[in-house]
């Protein structure tokens, strides 16, 4: 198994990619913004949140599917799509552009995971299982938040 290096990222005015844009692309793109990280949506679709964010500029969205070379320059990415090739392709071209990327529920693509996170205040705490068992890190976080206000 990997042993992942846990570390807090600053991402203020970096540049950060996310491919697809359902319900699980709109927590991460709500986590990059909360994070001040310049994000970039790539899907053809998107949920009405995502929808909201990009006609207000706090998100830039390409209406359309990945191509190479959207990840130029990012410092880091997320795969939230359910196509195992363009996750494939996506972490290809992470490799080669040295961007961090999250392939969400395909560990062996990711160059980082995303811990399960409890925020109280200025405290927030992180729970990872180093991906073996995201279900467990889940119900950790939801008995320390005594069930209400979940995020992943």
């Amino acid at each position: 198994m990997t042993r992942y290096y846990p570390a807090y990222l600053n991402l203020t005015d970096k540049r950060c990619v996310v491919i697809g844009a359902g319900v699980i692309a709109e927590r991460k793109v709500t986590q990059l913004l909360a994070s001040d990280a310049d994000v970039t949506l790539v899907s053809p679709t998107a949920t009405a949140e995502i929808e909201t964010l990009a006609a207000a500029g706090k998100v830039q969205w390409h209406r359309r599917a990945y191509q190479e070379g959207d990840l130029a320059g990012a410092t880091l990415a997320i795969a939230a799509t359910d196509d195992e090739s363009v996750n494939r392709t996506v972490h290809a071209e992470a490799q080669r552009e040295n961007t961090l990327l999250n392939v969400v529920d395909v560990t062996p693509l990711c160059g980082f995971i995303a811990p399960s996170i409890v925020e109280r205040g200025a405290v927030t705490v992180a729970i990872s299982t180093a991906g073996s068992s995201p279900a467990l890190a889940r119900k950790l976080r939801e008995l320390m938040n005594g069930d209400q206000n979940p995020q992943h």
